[in-house]
């Protein structure tokens, strides 16, 4: 069996600021996206390149990832030094460093062969071997110092040792009941990697977290008792929040989140075995949870929507978000009223929605144009909620319509 990793710890001395203890701090906007494996990857990549065009990315000060959806944050924060904003907020270079890297890592073969050298190895796991493809393909040597601080990107995984959320960021590493650690300077590919390690093939990721300094800072103990920092096992983010609102809620005046979840699906089996029982039911409960999250999140926006059309100042007034949320499945809802959607979701083969979260080769049609050859165009398949809807802020709102 593979030992725990000991990621390596960033000195204390190398970075004055790491000696202060975290202040709360509350950001303007902030960007979720969920997961969903290759699926998801694509479909906020869509998103990213709306967003841009809205002139919104720009102002974007903290990014919570969770699974696929990390990927994809991954790529975008190692690149956004170079993404030369110009005056109207537009990053004329996010095609190339962002859009063109994602779509060309969609046709990697990384989960399959991850979990036979993971099998055939003992002094490995599939996990790392997820890692190892992620540094080939995506992020080479980078390190959480080596990424902006603004914004912030929090890569979320979930600790099974505490059955709480783990977040991974530039600023520190942090679990609800272990605390904070402000030196760890872990590789890109390595957070990535546990935040989308997805059970049971591709985790858990085993972490030893004695190298790193840990204060009491960030502990909730309506989560559980706190518990000593010896070893982390993570797993994939989603098992505990798959849209990555959590870190961002309590600390954004706005908030976007793209939702690349797949819709739950009615299904037509008698589940005569006691596996598909067991697994219907854990579906059913995961799904669950997802709702509930979700509809908090949009409760919670219209709220702050509500309250303002009574004339409240929600931008002084911490206990309100604002926020826009978008799907890969949209609702019959928003379907009867947008028909350009619901066009460009027909001619869509196969249907966003109904691609596998996979991290392979997903087909010729899912990523590749087939007129054209154009790998750039597959962004249109994926992400149609976001690439061909308008978005933009008018009179203090977000608005999102067809």
């Amino acid at each position: 069996m593979a030992p725990p990793v000991a990621l390596q710890p960033l000195p204390l001395s190398n970075d004055q600021a790491l000696a202060a203890p975290l202040k709360a701090k509350r950001f303007a906007d902030g960007l979720c996206l969920s997961g969903g494996g290759y699926r998801a990857m694509l479909f906020h990549a869509g998103a990213l390149a709306r967003l841009n065009e809205a002139g919104l990315l720009k102002g974007i000060e903290v990014v919570s990832s969770v699974s696929g959806g990390s990927i994809a944050a991954g790529v975008l924060a190692q690149a956004w030094p170079r993404l030369e904003f110009d005056e109207k907020g537009v990053a004329q270079r996010l095609g190339e460093e962002v859009i063109e890297p994602l779509c060309k890592f969609s046709q990697a073969f990384v989960d399959g062969p991850a979990v036979l050298k993971g099998l055939a190895t003992p002094w490995s796991t599939a996990g790392r071997e997820v890692a190892k493809a992620y540094s080939r393909h995506l992020f080479d040597e980078t390190r959480l110092q080596d990424l902006t601080d603004r914004p912030l990107f929090i890569f979320c995984a979930s600790n099974l040792t505490t059955g709480s959320l783990f977040r991974m960021s530039r600023a520190y590493v942090a679990d609800y009941r272990i605390g904070l650690a402000r030196d760890a300077n872990w590789l890109l590919a390595d957070v990535v990697a546990c935040s989308s390690a997805f059970p049971p093939f591709l985790s858990p990721i085993r972490i030893d977290l004695t190298p790193h300094t840990w204060s009491e800072e960030k502990l909730d103990g309506s989560v559980g008792p706190a518990a000593p920092p010896g070893r982390a096992v993570l797993t994939d983010g989603g098992v505990y929040d798959n849209h990555g609102v959590e870190p961002v809620m309590k600390r954004c005046r706005r908030v976007f989140v793209s939702d690349a979840g797949a819709a739950w699906r009615k299904s037509d089996s008698g589940f005569w075995t006691w596996y598909s029982q067991l697994k219907r039911v854990t579906d059913t409960i995961d799904n669950q949870v997802r709702s509930l999250r979700r509809s908090e999140l949009i409760d919670a926006f219209k709220a702050a929507s509500k309250a303002e059309a009574k004339g409240v100042d929600i931008a002084a007034d911490g206990t309100f978000t604002r926020g826009c949320y978008w799907s890969i499945a949209p609702s019959p809802t928003l379907l009867s009223s947008a028909p350009a959607l619901r066009d460009i979701l027909a001619t869509c083969d196969p249907k966003p929605m109904e691609v596998a979260t996979v991290l392979h080769f997903l087909g010729e049609r899912a990523t590749r144009e087939p007129s054209t050859g154009d790998t750039t165009s597959r962004i249109r398949h994926f992400a149609p909620m976001s690439t061909r809807t308008s978005l933009w802020v008018r009179d203090r709102r977000l608005h999102l319509t067809a």
